[in-house]
């Protein structure tokens, strides 16, 4: 053979490598879907219809491909009675094999042993756990072992949504991922404009999409320590942060409770979407009313960054998939939950739109989903990375949702006083 052959042999040989290589990037997947070891039945129980038809096609995928066989009883049980049925099955012992479980609800399930650790059936199919981000999984962890009893399902999470009409009226640059809380407090002050009844942000109202926020920056845990030993509102980063609102605040450059309307986060974005404030903070769920109901110009972008720890971190809530601890399936079950967050599984949630899948390789198909909109929806994707996932529950929401808020940004009490009295409250409801 001459050199020049050789030379052709080896260009194709190359090529075929490359390709070959290239196929394999392409079909490898974040999390890949297992066989089952044996087929079973079991029962399942979400609280959402919607939700009921997606994970319901996921089921019929995973039984045809991975566990022909197999038999699964989905049930639908409305949001009102869901969370009272499995409170009742838990006394009784005898909840579904898997269900649908909220980071608010997770600890009680969790306390009462419950649930089945999933973790071994993740390092068994060789899972990375860390891929779903801190926010997503830390709230689903548990025991000695810091194990994952969870899957994550979905996420939504917080940024700012700003209006740019009155970004170029004032002759400001716009906001990008690495401004600082100092540069929000400048922009807050520049955008304010007294005479017209504009302010600069409001950023403050309720749990997820307010105050905590930017307590979580600081590296504190908001409200409660993650194993609910104790309230954390009156630990030095929670003071720091809400120092800094109230200090916004009482400069005049946000809003009252009693301005806006109500303590709640859907208030603070209705002001803005009616042109009163520049600057808010609103969950990813608000994306399809700010396309459809701004009437300015608008974007979102990534929370500022907290000058001393270099973060920026939003609360993400996700749903999870559970499996009961009392199962008689439990690799089966575990499997099931492997298939319905894997890529295949998370695709069926991707195609549908409405509410973000958590499996990372489905987040480009999510931001596609809302069309040709010019907006920066890889912020709230960007913003899981470092999040702070759900700690609270339902017991306080009262306390920290309208309470604190009005006590601090309506009736001007000190945020020393406001949080004393929110953690002796709180610690009232913690375990003994």
């Amino acid at each position: 053979m001459n050199d020049k052959r050789r030379l052709m042999l080896f260009a194709v040989l190359l090529l075929l490598l490359l390709s070959f290589a290239g196929v394999q990037a392409q079909d490898e997947a974040a999390i890949a879907a297992q066989p089952c070891a044996e087929p079973g039945a079991l029962t399942m129980w979400v609280w959402d219809e919607n939700w009921a038809q997606v994970i319901g096609s996921a089921i019929e995928a995973w039984k045809a491909d991975y566990c022909p066989g197999a038999e699964v009883d989905l049930q639908v049980q409305p949001w009102g009675q869901y969370w009272d049925l499995l409170k009742t099955n838990v006394a009784g012992g005898d909840l579904p094999d898997v269900f649908n479980m909220s980071q608010d609800r997770f600890f009680f399930y969790a306390s009462n042993d419950a649930l089945l650790d999933l973790q071994s059936y993740y390092d068994e199919a060789g899972v990375d756990t860390s891929l779903w981000g801190s926010g997503m999984i830390d709230p689903y962890r548990w025991g000695e072992n810091n194990d994952l009893y969870a899957g994550p399902v979905n996420w939504d999470t917080i940024a700012i949504f700003y209006n740019k009409d009155l970004f170029d009226a004032a002759g400001l640059e716009y906001p990008t991922a690495e401004w600082t809380w100092d540069e929000f407090a400048d922009y807050a002050a520049k955008l304010t404009d007294a005479e017209a009844d504009v302010y600069g942000a409001a950023v403050y109202a309720e749990y997820q999409a307010g105050y905590p926020n930017w307590i979580a920056a600081t590296g504190t845990t908001p409200i409660v320590e993650a194993g609910r030993t104790q309230c954390t509102l009156t630990d030095a980063g929670s003071i720091e942060a809400l120092t800094y609102l109230k200090d916004l605040y009482d400069q005049g450059y946000m809003p009252s409770v009693s301005i806006v309307g109500g303590a709640s986060a859907d208030d603070s974005f209705n002001f803005w979407l009616a042109g009163k404030v520049a600057m808010v903070a609103g969950g990813s769920w608000k994306l399809p009313a700010a396309i459809e109901q701004a009437t300015f110009n608008w974007d979102v972008v990534t929370l500022p960054v907290n000058p001393e720890t270099g973060r920026s971190r939003s609360i993400l809530h996700s749903v999870g998939y559970v499996a009961s601890a009392r199962t008689e399936v439990p690799a089966l079950a575990a499997n099931l939950i492997l298939y319905l967050v894997s890529d295949e599984g998370q695709k069926f949630f991707a195609d549908a739109g409405g509410v973000a899948p958590a499996n990372p390789a489905m987040q480009e198909q999510w931001i596609a989903s809302f069309g040709d909109t010019n907006v920066n929806i890889q912020a709230f994707v960007d913003a899981t990375v470092d999040s702070q996932g759900v700690t609270v529950f339902d017991e306080i929401w009262d306390k920290i949702n309208t309470e604190l808020v009005v006590n601090i940004f309506d009736l001007g009490m000190s945020v020393e006083e406001a949080t004393q009295q929110a953690c002796e409250f709180i610690n009232t409801q913690l375990p003994q």
